[in-house]
């Protein structure tokens, strides 16, 4: 059996999403395949993945530290990288026992920088799956904290190790990479139309419905109480308790099936991100989004927003104080723009995959 190791990022759901349509493309094109997942995103996201996958809670990254989904704690962040970095000898030399004892011989990440030194260490092929790099994103943070700079060189060079790297639209400076590959969007699309999609959650099927969507971090800061005055919308979210109200409810079981809330939506509200951006254009449905502070890959998605999705803005403190009604109206009232758009990367990433297995 030809075994292989996926690392992923577990900063938000975005990484490990669309990590699993690659997974299940390499499944398809190779059933023999042996994948273990090493990660920190939360097991239940494979709770109803169609094939048996290896995984193990390992962070190897760090990510953004982010008390909600629109606020970052940069210097939480940069302690996180430091204590991290003081422990790489440990995690690389445990590592490197791991893929002796699985026989793994390729090495997947997305996109976490020590997973590409590791395989150089293994003397194993590797595979990054990205649009950004953390080097880059933390390079943002250098004038207010100039201790990421020796952080950020340490990243580079584990970048600069990786066989070949898939880049994904919107794609922000890739250059660390020394051999690149453009491929297509990777998206998960629901298999329900709109009415069986709002059946299988319990929702009104002729009622407006928008989805809150805060990914992993979620957004406890925004006022559902204030949505009721919003009586022309039904409301939906996902969080830890069920609750019903006339005009919103939130759904806690909901997360492993989310496609389908996209097809049960006729606007999602959320901050730009990968996963979210991949989501709408999929399901081609209108995307209300704000700020998410001065994260890099912002104008990037926003950019993207504008030419493939039928979006429009809404500044932070109006979508918190729960103003959400006219910039709906707003967006619901502009004219529909959805261009053709291929989102078979994760069939094209499998295929470059087995290509360097092979």
């Amino acid at each position: 059996m030809t075994s292989i190791a996926y690392y992923i990022s577990g900063h938000g759901f975005g990484h490990a999403i669309r990590s699993l349509q690659v997974i299940h493309s390499l499944k398809e094109r190779c059933a023999e395949l042996k994948i273990h997942i090493r990660s920190p995103a939360p097991k239940w996201l494979l709770d109803h993945f169609p094939f048996p996958v290896s995984y193990e809670r390992r962070t190897i990254d760090v990510g953004i530290v982010q008390p909600d989904s629109l606020e970052m704690d940069v210097e939480e962040t940069l302690r996180a990288c430091q204590e991290l970095h003081r422990r790489i000898p440990g995690i690389i030399e445990e590592e490197l026992a791991f893929m002796q004892r699985e026989k793994i011989l390729l090495v997947i990440g997305d996109v976490p920088p020590l997973c590409f030194e590791i395989a150089t260490r293994a003397s194993l092929p590797s595979v990054a799956i990205a649009n950004f790099t953390w080097d880059w994103i933390y390079r943002a943070c250098l004038p207010e904290f100039p201790s990421f700079r020796p952080l950020i060189e340490e990243m580079e060079g584990f970048y600069r190790q990786a066989s070949l790297c898939l880049s994904l639209p919107p794609s922000c400076n890739l250059d660390v990479f020394p051999r690149q590959v453009s491929i297509p969007p990777v998206a998960r699309i629901s298999t329900l139309n709109k009415q069986q999609a709002r059946e299988r959650f319990g929702l009104p099927v002729t009622a407006k419905i928008i989805l809150a969507s805060f990914g992993g971090c979620g957004l406890e800061r925004l006022p559902w109480e204030a949505l009721r005055r919003h009586g022309g919308f039904f409301f939906v979210t996902t969080g830890a308790l069920p609750k019903r109200e006339k005009n919103f409810v939130v759904l806690p079981d909901a997360l492993p099936n989310y496609e389908d809330l996209f097809r049960a939506a006729d606007v999602v509200v959320s901050k730009p991100g990968y996963g979210v951006i991949a989501d709408v254009i999929a399901h081609r449905v209108p995307l209300l989004y704000t700020s998410r502070g001065p994260f890099p890959e912002y104008p990037f998605l926003v950019q993207a927003l504008n030419e493939w999705a039928t979006s429009d803005f809404i500044p932070q403190e109006e979508l918190l104080a729960g103003n959400l009604g006219p910039y709906l109206e707003r967006l619901l009232a502009k004219e529909q723009n959805w261009p053709t758009v291929p989102l078979n990367g994760a069939q094209i990433a499998a295929e470059k995959i087995l290509d360097l297995l092979k």
